[in-house]
């Protein structure tokens, strides 16, 4: 593993573990942006087929990096990079915020 692996994994941790969740988006608009999300990634963040992640839920610093390593090519997917590549970062902000906040059924609320 890189030197800079570690660097992304560690700081991921850090916000993982500390309950750094909060996003700096706006939920109201990731949720208008999350149009192009639903195909694979469902009406509410629940994928429908088993292929691909469920969104709801995710920490936020987590769906940022996500999205931003598909977007910068660090990560790649043939479906996700090109998605990524044309969202800005208030758009990953705003799409980390939305997704962070819902629910998959019958999950409480942290």
């Amino acid at each position: 593993m890189s030197a800079r692996d570690r660097r992304f994994w560690a700081t991921l941790l850090v916000l993982v573990s500390t309950g750094s969740t909060a996003a700096a988006g706006r939920v109201e608009d990731g949720q208008s942006k999350a149009i192009q999300c639903v195909a694979c990634h469902g009406t509410d963040g629940v994928a429908p087929n088993p292929t691909f992640p469920h969104l709801a839920g995710q920490n936020a610093a987590y769906l940022e990096i996500q999205l931003r390593h598909f977007r910068s090519g660090r990560r790649y997917d043939p479906v996700m990079t090109p998605v990524a590549q044309a969202l800005s970062d208030q758009d990953i902000d705003d799409l980390a915020a939305y997704y962070s906040e819902l629910r998959i059924w019958g999950e409480e609320a942290p």
